[in-house]
């Protein structure tokens, strides 16, 4: 055993990973970094850069085609490399735990949680394991703790399963936790409970972290210290201060003017570059809002929308006007009923109530019996690309479907199209001779933003299209769809947990809360306020005391739905539904509470970084 500084926790150098195969290929190239006891250390960085390389060393999970070199692989002064399979299993049960990106993936499916967590505690009498289990939820911030432990992992939320694992990762107190993109797929609300949670364990339990992720927000709002790696290596390193505040490398610049700025707006320029390069769409905006105000040109028109599943209330009287040219956000956290409007707009689920209006004309309910100008106009990007790519067909045949099927151009005309399809997501040529599987993430959702554009639609929906992306992706996508729209007036429904993305496309905002549409208002309104109480949880989520209950059953036909969770709950919340107040021609707030109860939403604190780029 080598002697380290007593609170140092994990000390890596000169750390190396090649992958065999028909290359061998070097994933990590002599890196070093190290860890001291209650710091989180930051991973930074884009997909094939080696960050998950790097844990899997750590955790000595690396698969049997992958070897690994180092000079030092010290956990508490230990080489984790001389450790026998019994020796690393007493390690990774009491001194090293990870947290991955998906935590359904890490629970299973067939156990109860208060099983699963029991299960590590064996050797301890079930009444002090039931206790331990207790207690762990609880520390982690879990609500109604005792219907939790008697759930299944699918009966739980995003949030409330990566609570759990999280739990699980510190029941045996261990020194340095390794978290695979923690938050990536989560709400603000809960994304800013999970950074919350992190700093707090930090803090008081002294945790260690080594937290991975290509978010600059996340590492920003966790770590001291963070590494850039690209290619294998690491290119910058240093406090959070110094290169998130003062990047020196070109990469790391890159990286940060990729993801969108606190209150940078599609106005403001193009994202991923230094120098401000605007979109022309101040015209744009306001042409849609004066189409709107005339009733003109109303691209999409929802009226009166109701839904249920069941007992279960999803949407309740939802109506809202996109314009063409014209990108409407919309917000709200995990069963607020988002998908499910998107569905019944894009006539993949019939409502109960309402109707849906393209142009002017009301459209079917169902996909099948619209007609094919209206299939045509409306058209979907969905998060995953895999979604919509048919893993068997060529791009070229992936494209010309939708034309052959929607439009009415010639067999001709059609390779010329797809050429011109290609060209507009700027792609080489010859992708159209190539499978999905030959395309990175960010090819292929450009290949079904183009599938989308293929049938010419004047309405696209936009699902989550940039969650899964790098930032640098990210950027490439949100830039493209931006150009579209300018060039085809495209009205877009942009479905998005992602507040800065929204804040940086959308021209208009709606807040969706179990089922209510509580706020609706241009994105300046929303961002700057006076402000509904739940919106200003989503934009401040970490400086309000409160926690929505997780209970679904919250879903009520009186009352305002938010009155369970509000801190200006008044009686009549809960005795009568809130009328609509206007707080200008485009901005209206479901709420009893007038304008100064209402305070401004202050932006989150996550990611709100000073940069000097």
């Amino acid at each position: 055993m080598e002697f380290l500084p007593r609170d140092r926790v994990l000390e890596v150098s000169a750390l190396s990973v090649f992958y065999r195969g028909r290359e061998t290929v070097r994933a990590v190239d002599d890196i070093s970094f190290t860890i001291d006891r209650g710091e989180a250390f930051g991973l930074l960085g884009e997909s094939g850069s080696g960050k998950s390389s790097v844990a899997l060393s750590v955790l000595q999970y690396l698969p049997k085609t992958a070897s690994l070199e180092a000079k030092k692989m010290f956990l508490e002064g230990r080489d984790l490399r001389d450790l026998s399979a019994a020796q690393l299993r007493e390690v990774r049960r009491k001194k090293l735990s990870a947290v991955y990106q998906h935590p359904g993936s890490a629970l299973n499916p067939s156990m109860t949680i208060a099983r699963q967590v029991t299960e590590q505690l064996r050797g301890t009498s079930v009444s002090d394991a039931q206790r331990k289990a207790t207690d762990i939820l609880d520390r982690v911030r879990v609500r109604r703790v005792d219907r939790v432990l008697s759930s299944y992992p699918h009966e739980l939320s995003g949030g409330m399963q990566q609570r759990v694992v999280l739990a699980m990762a510190l029941l045996a107190n261990p020194a340095l936790i390794v978290l695979d993109e923690p938050t990536t797929a989560l709400d603000a609300n809960v994304k800013a409970e999970i950074v919350s949670l992190l700093n707090e364990l930090r803090r008081d339990q002294r945790t260690s972290f080594l937290i991975i992720s290509h978010d600059v927000d996340l590492i920003a709002a966790t770590c001291e210290r963070v590494a850039v790696m690209n290619s294998g290596s690491i290119v910058e390193t240093g406090s959070i201060s110094s290169v998130l505040h003062h990047p020196s490398h070109g990469y790391t610049r890159d990286l940060i003017l990729s993801s969108p700025r606190d209150g940078f707006t599609k106005r403001d320029g193009l994202l991923g570059v230094s120098t401000v390069q605007p979109f022309d769409s101040r015209r744009q905006h306001r042409a849609a809002e004066d189409q709107r105000d005339d009733g003109l040109n109303v691209a999409l028109r929802c009226a009166d929308i109701s839904h249920s599943f069941g007992k279960h209330r999803v949407l309740s009287g939802i109506n809202l006007d996109i314009a063409a040219g014209e990108t409407f956000g919309l917000i709200g956290e995990s069963g607020s009923g988002k998908s499910t409007l998107a569905r019944i707009i894009a006539g993949l689920q019939r409502p109960d109530q309402g109707a849906v209006s393209i142009f002017g004309a009301e459209t079917a309910k169902t996909v099948e019996r619209r007609t094919k100008d209206h299939r045509a106009a409306l058209q979907l990007v969905f998060q995953s690309p895999d979604m919509t790519l048919n893993p068997r067909h060529r791009i070229r045949r992936i494209l010309a479907g939708p034309m052959k099927r929607l439009t009415r151009v010639s067999r001709a005309e059609i390779a010329e199209k797809i050429g011109s399809l290609i060209s507009s997501v700027r792609m080489p040529s010859e992708v159209v001779a190539r499978l999905p599987k030959m395309l990175s993430g960010g090819q292929r959702q450009r290949i079904a933003i183009a599938r989308a554009f293929a049938a010419q639609p004047k309405i696209v929906i936009l699902d989550e299209p940039t969650s899964a992306l790098d930032v640098s992706v990210q950027a490439t996508v949100l830039n493209l769809l931006n150009d579209l729209q300018n060039q085809n007036q495209t009205a877009y429904l942009l479905v998005s947990h992602d507040l800065k993305v929204i804040r940086y496309m959308a021209d208009r905002i709606g807040v969706l809360f179990r089922g209510r549409l509580v706020e609706m208002g241009t994105a300046d309104e929303i961002f700057e306020g006076p402000n509904h109480p739940y919106t200003q949880s989503l934009l401040r989520p970490q400086g309000l005391a409160r926690a929505v209950s997780d209970d679904v059953s919250s879903h009520q036909d009186r009352g305002c739905v938010f009155a369970k969770d509000c801190q200006l709950v008044s009686d009549q919340c809960f005795a009568e539904t809130p009328q609509e107040q206007k707080f200008g021609s485009t901005h209206s707030i479901s709420c009893w509470r007038g304008a100064r109860e209402l305070l401004p939403a202050r932006r989150s604190p996550i990611g709100k970084i000073p940069f000097n780029i």
